[in-house]
């Protein structure tokens, strides 16, 4: 399982460092462009694959947490029971933000295919995994407070108002005309700041460490949400405005 899960891993980083360039791609190319639907799709794939690894990670990691974080390395058994009182709540962290991902994604696509006709986002299949997120984020808050760690009540916050908006926008009887526009775009960048929130959260605090030690390591944690929520906010007003979205009716999700 061990081999299974570093196998798996690899492949995770490999392509999540992927993601983190050809995100930008459909966001700079011209709407409806060969380059934008080009790079949205492979983003869209990429995406997919990354955050299905991560939930099937989190899954192994939850199944043997000592042999997957621990493995071989000489400790007590004193420090393993500490590293495991914030290693495993972490692991929920990385189901929860993996469970967004996957959500996330595959709604900006989903509304995309839709546009006007919601009747086919209004599965079990489509709305199952969101459904799912609502549970998922109230434990991973519920451990987060439980031992101080403020990074999983913020996103088990953020999972569930994700969950909510995708669902009110599928369920709701009328949206603007155009909707799906606003929908599809606020869903992509929204799987955007996950990507680099897990960059930040998971392999990048090492890096940041030794400028922001301690509990300051939560600043590079928020930055990409904090960052990305500012530029969706001032873009999403821009694409209302273009395509004639009426704003009490575009649905925000981040």
């Amino acid at each position: 399982m061990l081999t299974f899960h570093t196998t798996l891993l690899y492949i995770h980083i490999f392509l999540g460092a992927i993601a983190l360039m050809v995100f930008w791609l459909p966001i700079i190319a011209r709407k409806g462009s060969k380059l934008h639907i080009n790079a949205g799709n492979m983003f869209y794939y990429i995406m997919l694959f990354v955050a299905g690894s991560g939930i099937a990670m989190s899954l192994i990691g939850m199944a043997d947490p000592v042999g997957i974080y621990v493995n071989s390395k000489q400790i007590s058994m004193e420090h393993i029971e500490k590293m495991m009182v914030w290693r495993i709540p972490f692991t929920y962290f990385l189901l929860l933000l993996s469970m967004l991902t996957w959500v996330t994604v595959r709604h900006a696509i989903g509304a995309l295919r839709a546009k006007a006709n919601r009747d086919m986002l209004r599965s079990w299949t489509y709305q199952g995994p969101v459904f799912l997120m609502f549970p998922v984020a109230v434990f991973v808050g519920w451990q987060g407070i439980s031992i101080g760690m403020p990074l999983l009540i913020i996103f088990a916050i953020v999972s569930l108002i994700t969950a909510i908006n995708i669902s009110m926008y599928v369920f709701k009887k009328v949206v603007a005309p155009r909707a799906w526009i606003i929908e599809h775009f606020s869903a992509m960048v929204g799987a955007g700041i996950a990507v680099y929130t897990a960059f930040f959260s998971a392999g990048g605090r090492k890096v940041f460490s030794e400028w922001l030690p301690g509990e300051w390591q939560i600043v590079s944690w928020l930055a990409a949400p904090v960052i990305g929520l500012t530029v969706l906010m001032a873009l999403k007003g821009y694409y209302q405005r273009k395509y004639k979205v009426q704003a009490d009716n575009a649905l925000q999700h981040r």
